[in-house]
């Protein structure tokens, strides 16, 4: 009992001290190096980004308007963007309520801290968290749906756009997802994968296991002409779509593509990101679709060599601060680019969240 209570004790007085690093003064003079130097090299790009804040932000922002660079439609939203920071560097204090016990508060407290706002938070020792626990599936206060369900939404655009048909590969924790689908088109086919050998269950739904018995009869028929053969796969299907688990992808592509080679348009489901560290390792869908965030993918052209341990996690986190700090700084509207995907707010309003679906190329990788 001792050491449990000392155990937390520990806790506690870590995200106290980091607590207090997370407030700033209202005029953002910090003695941190790194965010002044961030601040020094920012661009209006960035600052569209909504990610972190600094005094000299407003002035960027005004000789960008003023430059004459800019288009009509640029125009107008250079001048949004000054008027939204306008609000946010004017607002003399933040309130945000979390819980010691929750989660994903350490987490938060970093984020806040890179926010670079004067952000006062409040501990409640409630049993209801501010932020769910599954990040993820769950839709997070603030916005109209889940990553998931924006996810599907992103698949369910792309197989609209034409009349092909469509195998859907799911796996059994993502078949509430089929019906929203097949809703969108009349021409998918669903497969449960229950497998363990990818190679075989890609041969058996590829149909190369017909092509073969197919060519042994002919054999049979003529035993001494040697005959040429090279399995072909089904042609029913032009593009497969992918709601399997995260562990499941690595091998699950490659396996479909032995194949069937180039011949389907393969669209992957957000979990095809959830167990990707290093940036590289998206190589291993090079050609299939992937709801990538344009900021991630920005983010990676910079620094292919980023970590994106817990990236989702981190950016719906990260999202989530954001319309905090925009609601109460009385934004009215924003359309911002977001950690997760774009995002589009309204005052009083849910913020919708649109992923796009990027394919993954080698040239991603190079600025």
């Amino acid at each position: 009992m001792i050491f449990k209570k000392n155990k937390f004790a520990a806790y506690a007085t870590a995200l106290i001290i980091l607590a207090s690093c997370s407030t700033t003064s209202k005029d953002l003079q910090i003695n941190s190096t790194e965010s002044l130097e961030a601040s020094y090299d920012r661009n209006l790009q960035e600052i569209f980004d909504y990610q972190s804040y600094f005094v000299n932000d407003l002035e960027i922002i005004q000789k960008t308007i003023e430059s004459g660079a800019l288009d009509q439609e640029q125009l107008k939203g250079a001048r949004l963007l000054k008027k939204n920071y306008q609000k946010i560097l004017s607002k003399e204090k933040f309130l945000l309520q979390l819980n010691p016990y929750q989660q994903y508060s350490t987490e938060l407290i970093k984020l806040i801290y890179k926010l670079n706002l004067p952000i006062n938070i409040s501990w409640a020792d409630t049993k209801q968290d501010t932020i769910s626990r599954n990040l993820l599936s769950t839709r997070i206060n603030g916005f109209c749906s889940s990553l998931y369900d924006d996810s599907i939404l992103s698949i369910k655009k792309e197989i609209n756009k034409s009349t092909d048909s469509i195998l859907v590969i799911y796996s059994q924790e993502y078949e509430s997802f089929l019906q929203g689908l097949e809703s969108y088109n009349s021409n998918l086919t669903a497969l449960k994968f229950n497998s363990f050998d990818f190679q075989k269950f890609a041969a058996e739904t590829l149909e190369i296991n017909l092509s073969k018995r197919r060519f042994k009869k002919i054999s049979n028929m003529n035993p001494n002409k040697n005959l040429k053969f090279a399995p072909r796969s089904r042609s029913d299907v032009q593009q497969i779509v992918l709601l399997v688990k995260p562990e499941d992808y690595k091998a699950m592509i490659p396996s479909l593509r032995y194949h069937g080679g180039n011949k389907f348009k393969y669209l992957n489901f957000v979990t095809s990101l959830e167990e990707i560290n290093d940036p590289l390792q998206l190589l291993d869908y090079e050609g299939s679709f992937v709801p990538i965030s344009i900021f991630l993918s920005k983010k990676i052209q910079n620094n292919a060599s980023l970590s994106l341990e817990k990236f989702l996690e981190q950016g719906v986190l990260s999202d989530w601060l954001l319309i905090e700090v925009l609601k109460q700084s009385e934004v009215q509207s924003a359309k911002i680019n977001g950690v997760t995907g774009a995002i589009f707010y309204k005052f009083n309003s849910c913020a919708k969240r649109e992923i796009p679906l990027q394919r993954i190329r080698a040239d991603l990788f190079s600025s």
